[in-house]
């Protein structure tokens, strides 16, 4: 006679109905985690807001001044502009002069809105700009650069200012009459202008940002160097500005140049408040 196998169903269903309500605990569970704003936030990997800078003051055709260590053309000698473009594109060691324009990207990396409250600038160092190199003069040609906010460098604690879509003048304080709010996912565009006539500065944009009422800091900066932008010397090698016939970059007078680009006397011109002069 063979061996006679006995079952127990009883335990083993169970087993199996203990299991499968652990199963449906554990999935309710990650569910209800993963829809809580703040779990996901604990568990959010990188800033607040993700960022993306595209400083536009790398190219010729943007309006503006840059600083060039040394002399940029021999005696007699003129670029047309698609020459002084490729030689832009080839130097790293330009350094924008009066302004800078930079467009910041942020997108809302959070379940929690994101309120941006005010906008600072954070000095690295402010010198006064050392004579010498060539100053290389675009004057304006009229270019909508879409700027929003402008910080005047030149004051003693820069405030984030509503500029016109032109950056030609910055009135009063951008946070006095605007709310910036960034919802997860949602992309913020950011247009700003830096502008100094009498200092080398490097320098951070800092945010801050409230979260779920906790109050935080996000530091952006121009990859990984910070922003700079340089005030007209006192004197230069060379000052270099297209010719008013033909359009060619030659060496120019200093004045003369500064006058197309920013006015005489240069100023940072501002809509409400007092004007930073260069002497």
């Amino acid at each position: 006679m063979g061996d006679v196998h006995v079952t127990n169903n009883y335990y083993r269903t169970k087993w199996a109905g203990a299991v499968a309500f652990a199963v449906v605990v554990a999935f309710g569970a990650v569910y209800y985690l993963t829809g809580n704003p703040d779990v996901r936030d604990a568990w959010a990997s990188g800033p607040p807001l993700r960022v993306t800078v595209q400083t536009r003051d790398s190219v010729v055709n943007h309006n503006g001044a840059w600083f060039f260590p040394g002399r940029l053309l021999s005696g007699g000698q003129t670029l047309r502009t698609d020459q002084v473009a490729a030689v832009m594109s080839k130097r790293s060691d330009k350094v924008d002069t009066y302004e800078t324009t930079t467009q910041v990207t942020l997108e809302g990396n959070r379940s929690h809105t994101v309120d941006i409250t005010g906008i600072h600038i954070k000095v690295r160092s402010k010198v006064t700009p050392a004579p010498g190199g060539t100053l290389l003069v675009y004057p304006s040609q009229g270019e909508d650069t879409n700027i929003k906010i402008g910080f005047n460098l030149d004051e003693p604690v820069p405030v984030p200012r509503n500029a016109d879509r032109e950056g030609e003048a910055f009135g009063g304080r951008y946070f006095d009459d605007h709310s910036v709010s960034v919802k997860e996912g949602e992309i913020v565009n950011f247009g700003f202008t830096f502008e100094t006539v009498k200092w080398d500065v490097t320098y951070d944009i800092v945010l801050d940002e409230v979260i779920d009422g906790e109050h935080t800091t996000q530091t952006v900066t121009n990859g990984s160097r910070p922003f700079h932008t340089r005030g007209f010397a006192s004197a230069y090698d060379q000052t270099v500005a297209p010719d008013s016939q033909d359009g060619a970059f030659a060496v120019t007078d200093r004045a003369k140049a500064m006058e197309a680009m920013c006015g005489t006397p240069c100023t940072v011109r501002l809509a409400q408040g007092t004007a930073a002069t260069a002497k």
